[in-house]
């Protein structure tokens, strides 16, 4: 019996693959289109499959993913993610900006059916917007929140109509939700 490394990813897709799958080509074409670093050794497309493996994994944190597991060759190589220094996917939040995310998600909200809930569909499109406040690192000074502490705010638009989110803003602790 062969090991999952040993599978040919083609004919064995994994559960991993498959739920990039909708997404993987538009992925790949923002990659195309950022202008390329002279010495960049992490891709976007790398970043991006890092983080979506890491919220789809349960580890407790990103660090911990890339320093006990990732960097360490405990993952499965035909998940396609290679090792990274911890302060390089640090960089990457920087270089990469919450947009190419959005995009992403919009695009699969396009592309990909939902069940609608009819008794809902008869008022229209039910939208509700909250936001929620995460605490980051000090160094990200431009999430600025209180004189000693930093934090961002993703701010979530939620549709009733299909139980999904549908849009989403992150700024800094203080944005306005009013304005989200």
């Amino acid at each position: 019996m062969p090991t999952p490394d040993q599978l040919n990813p083609a004919e064995h897709p994994t559960v991993f693959q498959k739920l990039l799958e909708p997404v993987e080509h538009f992925v790949q074409e923002q990659s195309r289109q950022l202008p390329k670093h002279p010495k960049e050794k992490y891709t976007y497309e790398a970043f991006f499959r890092l983080l979506i493996y890491y919220f789809v994994s349960g580890t407790k944190s990103l660090k911990l993913l890339i320093n006990t597991q990732l960097n360490l060759g405990l993952l499965p190589v035909v998940l396609g993610l290679r090792p990274v220094p911890y302060s390089t996917c640090q960089e990457a939040f920087e270089r990469f900006s919450p947009r190419l995310f959005q995009a992403v998600f919009q695009h699969l909200l396009s592309t990909v059916s939902f069940k609608a809930i009819p008794e809902l569909a008869t008022l229209g499109t039910v939208c509700c917007i909250d936001g929620s406040l995460f605490p980051v690192i000090s160094s990200m000074l431009w999430a600025t929140y209180t004189t000693h502490h930093q934090a961002l705010k993703l701010h979530l638009c939620f549709e009733l109509n299909r139980m999904i989110p549908v849009d989403f803003w992150v700024g800094n602790g203080n944005s306005s939700e009013r304005q989200a």
